[in-house]
């Protein structure tokens, strides 16, 4: 492993930028609350509770895995607005003692990340993070494993999260897919192999992320190869497929990939979940696919920081954050694809009735997560290169 694998700006650039677009668009709303009203008002299962049947649930919880006498503010690394709307302050009526600091992150990378935290010792208690973070943080001996006995909620995340994120307890993830206006073209998309085939036909109107590991990773699974492949060769015949479709491209974009759609500027993009998502609610027109080949995503969540003053409050917290009802106030909050189905009946029908955002066997089993490579990173960035100048 090395502490250089670079990784986007998932979250630090990417994702907060898709929500002040939104707010571009006039409406002042995160991304979920958008796509809620998009659909009518408030369509969520599950009815409102008072303050006070809140606070009692939460507390019972909390007595039920004996820890109400935890104490102190466990402070947590994460980025603005990642977070359900009543998520701390529940979580303090749980735990009178116990609180919750949270610190935005600036950083644009899995490094920066974990040179801020090597550079702050006992600074934060846990983190957001994903999977190439992971191997980084380990690698640089700033993370733990958190001590799951303390966790009997991670059972509430389905099984496939939980196995990937075996190092903390996963929150969200994002698929990278096809959007398509199905007013602008008449084919069927149901693969990888239609949008390479059709982007001669639309030439002009296609747009694939400025993101090494997802359109590096998609165009490997068009080729019928691992997103995560080490081989040179495989790597090789996915950098070819890209520089095949760059002639056809209207824009490389890390953003706003989606507006493109809105505005009919493109026919069909490569983009995440959540952007087609809120593209859809812009635009009735919009399709999302899952490619039959499968589809390259990240997986993220909570990791507690080695040697950290109060990771009993951190963990606290992330067993109480995956009650079901927790959660949804989180993914409702967000509009992220989430990890829990047993969350299902407290989440907004707009975001549960999203193919695009929606959990399910069928779309997880097409679903590969981008890994941590460490040194074969320097492969990805090499044809990255290679097929930017090309």
């Amino acid at each position: 492993m090395t502490p250089n694998d670079p990784q986007r700006p998932r979250l630090g650039y990417s994702r907060r930028h898709v929500l002040r677009t939104g707010a571009q668009l006039g409406l002042g709303v995160p991304l979920a609350a958008y796509l809620l009203s998009a659909c009518g008002g408030s369509d969520s299962s599950a009815p409102a509770s008072t303050a006070a049947t809140q606070a009692a649930t939460a507390a019972a919880v909390a007595a039920a895995y004996g820890a109400t006498d935890v104490s102190g503010t466990a402070t947590l690394q994460n980025y603005a607005g990642w977070m359900g709307k009543n998520n701390i302050r529940d979580f303090v009526a749980a735990y009178p003692n116990a609180n919750v600091k949270q610190i935005a992150a600036d950083q644009l990378s899995s490094a920066a990340t974990t040179q801020t935290l090597k550079n702050n010792p006992g600074a934060f208690d846990f983190v957001l993070g994903d999977l190439a973070f992971i191997g980084q943080g380990f690698a640089a001996g700033i993370l733990q494993d958190p001590d799951f006995a303390h966790i009997p909620n991670i059972t509430n995340v389905d099984e496939k999260f939980r196995t990937a994120f075996s190092h903390g307890v996963p929150t969200d993830y994002g698929k990278v897919g096809i959007g398509y206006r199905k007013d602008l073209i008449s084919e069927p998309i149901t693969s990888w192999a239609d949008f390479w085939k059709l982007a001669p036909k639309y030439s002009g109107k296609v747009v694939i992320l400025d993101y090494d590991r997802d359109s590096l990773g998609s165009a490997l699974r068009y080729k019928g190869f691992s997103g995560n492949t080490k081989d040179p060769a495989e790597l090789e015949q996915a950098k070819q497929a890209l520089i095949e479709l760059k002639p056809h491209l209207l824009a490389i974009k890390g953003y706003d990939v989606g507006t493109e759609l809105i505005k009919g500027n493109a026919a069909m993009v490569m983009d995440w979940d959540y952007d087609v998502a809120l593209a859809q609610a812009e635009n009735k027109n919009i399709e999302w696919v899952l490619p039959d080949e499968g589809a390259m995503a990240y997986l993220e969540g909570w990791l507690t920081i080695k040697g950290s003053p109060h990771t009993d409050v951190a963990t606290a917290f992330m067993n109480y954050f995956l009650e079901p009802k927790q959660y949804a106030d989180f993914v409702n909050a967000t509009g992220t694809a989430y990890v829990m189905a047993a969350a299902t009946p407290f989440i907004n029908k707009s975001i549960s009735q999203n193919a695009a955002l929606v959990v399910d066997p069928a779309t997880l089993k097409n679903v590969e997560f981008e890994e941590f490579l460490g040194e074969v990173s320097a492969l990805y960035n090499k044809a990255w290169d290679e097929f930017k100048s090309s």
